[in-house]
C-alpha cells in the first residue's frame, strides 16, 4: 500500500527522484515513538497539508544542516494504508510545490516517516548551512570559472535597458499588445467575435495616476478597499453572477469571509492558504459559503510567479481528492487571460474581471459551484462580462484600480434581468430552481471565472 515502505520508496523524498523513507521500526514501542515526536490531530487532507507546511516552515526557520524534525499524524495513518497511492500523490504534490519555493527543496527536504513498515508521519530535514547565507538571507556561491569572468555586467545591463527602451518607444499601452487580427509572428488572424466585443487594447500610460497607498499597513483598510472592489466589479457590474453584494455571495446566499495575510514567501502562503481551507471545511456552508483570502505583500509585482504558484494549488484538487470540497478563482493586479483569443493581452478590458487591488484567492465550495452552473453557460458569462467591461474601457478600469476608487462609475449597475446569465442566476437565488427552458447547457463543474473557453 501507499503506507508500505517499499511502495513509497521510489517517490518519497522531495530532494531527488531517489527517495527514502525514514523507518523507526526498531523503536521499543509506539509509545516511545509518540513521546519522541510531536503529534498532529489532522484527520482530513486539508488539515494534513496545513500541518506539513507548518512543519516545513519551522524547519526553514529553526533547523540547520543535519538537523531534522518529525511530526506524526496518527489519525491519517489508516488513510495512508487503505489508499495505496495516497502518499505517492502527496509527495508528488510537494515535489511540484518545491519548484516555486525559495527554501523548500533547497535547504529543507520532506521525508515520509515510517513505523513498523507503515508511514505514520513526515520528517523535515535541513541542509541549511549558515556559513553560506548572508545576513540578508542571500546565498553565497563559490567562484565559478565558467561564469565569474571579467564581463562588464553593468554595461551589459545598461545595453539591455537601452534596447528595451528603444523597442517600447512611442508605445503608450500598459504593455506591448499585438494589433487586432495580427498573430504572434505578424500573420493575419480572422476574428470570430462580433464587432461589439472588440477589445480596447490601448491606454494612455502617461495619463494614468500613481497607485495610491499601494499596500496599506492597516488590514481593515485593505478589507475596506477589497469590499469596495467586490461591490462595484463583482456585484454591480455582474462579473460574478452569484455575488449579491460585497457582504453576500454563494448558493445559498451567505456571508463573504474576508481575510488578510501578510506572508511574503511561497512556503508561508502555502501554510496560510491550507489553514484557510481548513476553516472553510470546518464551518457550515451557510455561515461561510466563500472566502476571499487577500495577500497584499505576496507576488504583488510578479504575475508569472503568482500564476505558477496558483497552478500548484489547482493541481492537488483532483489528485488528492480535494475537488469535492472546493474550487479556486485567482485575482491579481496584472492578471491577463491567455486563451489565445481577442480577450488576450495586457491591454484587454476583459482582464479586469480578474484584476484586483492585491493578489487574492477566492475559495469556493464545489457543491455551490456545481449548483450555480447547472443552467448558466460559461461562454455566456464571458461574453456578458466582456461587453460590460469594454463599455467602461481599459483606461477607466486601470485608473480606478490604481486609485482604489470606483466612484467614477458609481451609478453604473447592470440590470440583471436584461442579461441572460445574470437573470438565470438571480432566478436561481430567489427560487432555488432553474426553469426548464434554461436547462439546455451541458453541466460544467468548472468555475466560470476559472475556465478558459476560446469560443466565448
Amino acid at each position: 500500500t501507499g503506507g508500505e515502505v517499499d511502495d513509497v520508496h521510489s517517490a518519497a523524498v522531495v530532494e531527488s527522484s531517489t527517495a527514502s523513507v525514514e523507518d523507526n521500526s526498531d523503536l521499543d514501542s509506539a509509545d516511545s515513538e509518540e513521546e519522541e515526536h510531536q503529534s498532529n490531530p489532522a484527520s482530513t487532507t486539508p488539515q494534513l497539508l496545513a500541518g506539513i507546511w507548518s512543519l516545513i516552515n519551522e524547519a526553514n526557520a529553526e533547523l540547520t544542516r543535519g538537523e531534522s524534525r518529525t511530526v506524526l499524524f496518527p489519525n491519517m495513518a489508516q488513510h495512508f494504508v487503505t489508499n495505496p497511492t495516497y502518499v505517492d500523490r502527496l509527495i508528488n504534490h510537494f515535489d511540484v510545490c518545491k519548484d516555486v519555493c525559495d527554501d523548500f527543496g533547497v535547504n529543507t527536504v520532506l521525508i515520509p516517516h515510517a513505523q513498523g513498515g507503515k508511514v505514520v508521519g513526515f520528517t523535515a530535514k535541513s541542509y541549511r548551512n549558515l556559513d553560506k547565507i548572508t545576513e540578508d538571507g542571500d546565498y553565497i556561491f563559490e567562484d565559478d570559472p565558467f561564469w565569474d569572468d571579467d564581463e562588464d555586467w553593468d554595461s551589459l545591463d545598461a545595453e539591455i535597458a537601452a534596447i528595451a527602451a528603444a523597442e517600447d518607444d512611442g508605445d503608450q499601452s500598459i504593455a506591448p499588445v499585438r494589433a487586432q487580427g495580427v498573430g504572434e509572428f505578424g500573420e493575419p488572424i480572422a476574428s470570430t467575435k462580433p464587432a461589439d466585443f472588440a477589445v480596447e487594447a490601448k491606454v494612455d500610460a502617461t495619463s494614468l495616476p500613481d497607485i495610491e497607498n499601494r499596500i496599506p499597513d492597516d488590514d481593515d483598510e485593505i478589507i475596506a478597499v477589497s469590499k469596495a472592489w467586490t461591490q462595484k466589479m463583482m456585484a454591480d457590474l455582474g462579473i460574478c453572477p452569484f455575488t449579491a453584494d460585497a457582504e453576500k455571495s454563494g448558493m445559498p446566499v451567505g456571508p463573504v469571509y474576508y481575510a488578510v495575510d501578510r506572508s511574503t514567501t511561497m512556503e508561508d502562503v502555502y501554510e496560510a492558504y491550507w489553514k484557510m481551507v481548513v476553516k472553510v471545511e470546518e464551518n457550515d456552508e451557510r455561515d461561510l459559503p466563500t472566502a476571499l483570502h487577500i495577500f497584499p505583500e505576496f507576488c504583488m509585482d510578479n504575475i508569472e510567479a503568482f500564476e505558477n504558484f496558483s497552478n500548484t494549488l489547482t493541481q492537488p484538487l483532483e489528485s488528492l481528492g480535494v475537488e469535492d470540497l472546493l474550487q479556486l478563482v485567482f485575482f491579481h493586479p496584472h492578471w491577463t487571460f491567455r486563451d489565445g483569443g481577442e480577450r488576450s493581452g495586457m491591454g484587454s478590458a476583459a482582464n479586469y474581471a480578474r484584476r484586483s487591488p492585491w493578489p487574492m484567492i477566492n475559495i469556493l465550495r464545489t457543491n455551490q459551484v456545481r449548483a450555480a452552473q447547472k443552467g448558466i453557460p460559461t461562454g455566456l458569462v464571458y461574453q456578458q462580462n466582456e461587453k460590460t467591461l469594454n463599455s467602461v474601457g481599459t483606461q477607466q478600469l486601470e485608473t480606478m484600480l490604481r486609485k482604489r476608487d470606483w466612484s467614477a462609475i458609481e451609478d453604473l449597475k447592470v440590470n440583471r434581468r436584461d442579461m441572460e446569465a445574470l437573470r438565470i442566476a438571480q432566478d436561481y437565488k430567489e427560487t432555488g430552481t432553474i426553469d426548464e427552458k434554461d436547462m439546455d447547457i451541458v453541466h460544467d463543474a468548472t468555475p466560470a471565472a476559472n475556465k478558459v473557453d476560446s469560443e466565448a
